[in-house]
């Protein structure tokens, strides 16, 4: 499998139905493991399925590799057309895609669960810090006060509470607002593939889009092993139906001390931990809460635990 990397920003690149698929024969001619390989949500991605009727399989990928290009038309930042970058452009919405409307309504339960550490209207502090640095390379202490002064308008924009969700229209409260959902779509994503692969009767399936969701485990023989170089103390993370993702500032560096992962109190990067690895019941709550835990106080982000029970924490 892949490394788990957080995205640079939320790219959703249409993988191609020409991609070809291998096939392993196992178990006597009872069984057989389906493997793709290709693009998906602009980097390597890659599915494992187990089934009797390799056809079959390859059938129904081509339906989830359909489904990745659908939601590349809702929440692609870099489509114009895209359902996100029109919200974005106009300030507001009408007549919102569902996944959409889905994707904001948990994003918003995750910031009040946070209380703000994980907040989707962050993108003007994106936009910020990608603009000052392209044009400003040196640290001097002009070029920092003008970063300073660039942040502290950015924030004023920052607040999930001024972002109004409703299925006939979706909205911002403040002119300039903005959102990015490189921290929960792709999880978002990932848990509507591995669902299409449930519902057409799959019983041991690894999805890696970026963020990684399990049926069963591997073959009904073991479960599912995930290596990360974002752990401590341990090889891999086991899944069997349970999802993992990892957060870090590695992800993007507009320097060595800024990155893309921002705590929305300060405006600026967060550095309290090298990365952050969660496994969860779904990848859309695994890569959410990554990214929240990323940038929270290490002493507030361990109460989280008592919100989410199932959930387990990896920190480095």
């Amino acid at each position: 499998m892949s490394n788990i990397s957080r995205r640079k920003f939320l790219k959703i690149t249409a993988v191609s139905l020409a991609i070809p698929f291998s096939s392993n024969l196992l178990l006597a001619s009872t069984v057989e493991k389906t493997i793709w390989e290709g693009k998906a949500l602009g980097a390597n991605a890659n599915m494992t399925l187990f089934h009797e009727d390799p056809s079959y399989a390859k059938k129904t990928l081509n339906i989830c590799l359909n489904e990745v290009k659908k939601m590349e038309k809702i929440f692609s930042l870099f489509d114009e057309n895209s359902s996100i970058s029109i919200l974005n452009k106009q300030g507001f919405i009408n007549n919102p895609p569902k996944e959409l409307v889905q994707v904001l309504q948990f994003s918003h339960q995750i910031s009040k669960n946070t209380k703000g550490a994980f907040d989707v209207t962050v993108q003007p502090l994106w936009n910020t810090h990608a603009k000052f640095f392209k044009n400003n390379h040196s640290n001097d202490n002009q070029n920092t006060e003008k970063l300073k002064k660039s942040i502290q308008k950015a924030k004023k924009l920052i607040s999930y509470k001024k972002l109004i969700i409703d299925e006939k229209k979706i909205s911002f409260k403040k002119e300039g607002m903005k959102i990015t959902l490189n921290g929960i779509a792709q999880g978002y994503i990932t848990d509507k593939i591995t669902n299409i692969l449930k519902e057409k009767g799959f019983k041991n399936v690894l999805v890696d889009l970026g963020e990684i969701n399990s049926i069963g485990g591997y073959n009904d023989k073991r479960d599912w092993n995930i290596a990360t170089p974002y752990l401590n103390d341990r090889e891999y993370i086991t899944l069997n139906n349970m999802a993992v993702a990892s957060s870090g500032g590695y992800g993007t560096k507009f320097n060595e001390k800024y990155h893309h992962l921002f705590d929305t109190k300060t405006g600026t990067s967060a550095n309290h931990l090298k990365a952050v690895t969660v496994k969860a019941p779904n990848a859309m709550l695994a890569d959410a809460l990554s990214t929240a835990i990323y940038v929270m106080p290490v002493k507030e982000s361990k109460k989280l635990k008592k919100v989410y029970p199932k959930v387990e924490i990896y920190t480095v």
